[in-house]
This record gives C-alpha cells, structure tokens and sequence, in this order.
C-alpha cells in the first residue's frame, strides 16, 4: 500500500514537471493608441507553441508574435518569448533573432490573457497596442514608461485583474 502511495506521488510530482503544450495559431485584430487616443488598427500575427503546466502556473509562449503595423516584429528569423508570472497578472515579452536580442523599441511589460486573445503592451514612444479600449485602460492605469531612464514602472500590481 506505501509503495502505491509513493508512486502515485512520483507520478503527479513528474505530471507538475512535464507542460503539455499548446499549438497557438492566430490573427488578433487590436487597436493603436497614440497620445491617448485610438489612432487605428492593427493585426497580430501570434504562432507557436505554449506550455500548459498541469499544476502551477509557469506558462511560457515561444513562437511569432508579429504586430503587422511594426516592421521590426516580422524581421526574418525574429521570435518572442512569453512568460507569465505565477505571482501576478502581468506578463513579459522578449524578442530574439539568432542568438541576439536586438532593440525592438517594446517594453518587456505585457498584460495578456491565458488563451493569447486579450492583450495589451506599449512601445517607446508611448504608443500601446490593445485588443480593447478596455485592455488600453487597465494597461496605462498600471505600467508607465520613462523614455529618459528607460525604466518600466507597474503600480498597484496586486490591484491588476486577470484579463
């Protein structure tokens, strides 16, 4: 009976190990915000592969995450990397192309859903890219963006509710 305890356990321990991934494959239609205001619209391009954990939340997206209004993102060879944070609904994005991590003129700071279909995330020069007009405000309520230091700040982030 101990022995089949022991290796139930082993096997639920290896199960939280092993994610089970996901083929994501989209086209998300999002809005482009400049100085406040919608400026127009864009198409996310969002293919590859995430991980689901069966009993924690380490999710990671690996694929294209191409912005079809920003050239940079649809260079050859270019790719992104998603990582959700366990602790709290805010998300990082990091672009890379054969072994480098060339400037993309993106902050790293992300609000997107578990299923890729709600997002928010803000270049440079202050212009945000969202699925929603409701996304766009959660986002520029929690993340700000000194362009002088170049340093993300996320306020109130126990305060920002899964989208």
């Amino acid at each position: 009976m101990l022995n089949a305890v022991i290796l139930i356990m082993i096997g639920f321990w290896i199960l939280s190990k092993i994610p089970f991934n996901q083929n994501i494959n989209q086209e998300i239609s999002a809005n482009i915000y400049k100085n406040g205001m919608q400026s127009g619209e864009t198409t996310v391009v969002i293919d590859g592969e995430k991980s689901n954990y069966l009993f924690h939340n380490d999710e990671r997206f690996h694929g294209k995450f191409q912005i079809l209004s920003y050239e940079k993102t649809d260079r050859k060879d270019m790719y992104s990397n998603i990582k959700w944070n366990s602790d709290d609904n805010v998300q990082k994005v990091l672009y890379f192309q054969n072994g480098t991590f060339p400037s993309m003129d993106i902050i790293s700071t992300l609000f997107i859903n578990e299923e890729m279909t709600e997002f928010s995330l803000m270049f440079t020069d202050g212009t945000v890219i969202a699925t929603s007009d409701e996304v766009y405000q959660l986002y520029t309520k929690h993340v700000f963006y000194d362009d002088v230091t170049e340093i993300t700040t996320v306020k109130d982030v126990e305060k920002i509710p899964e989208i």
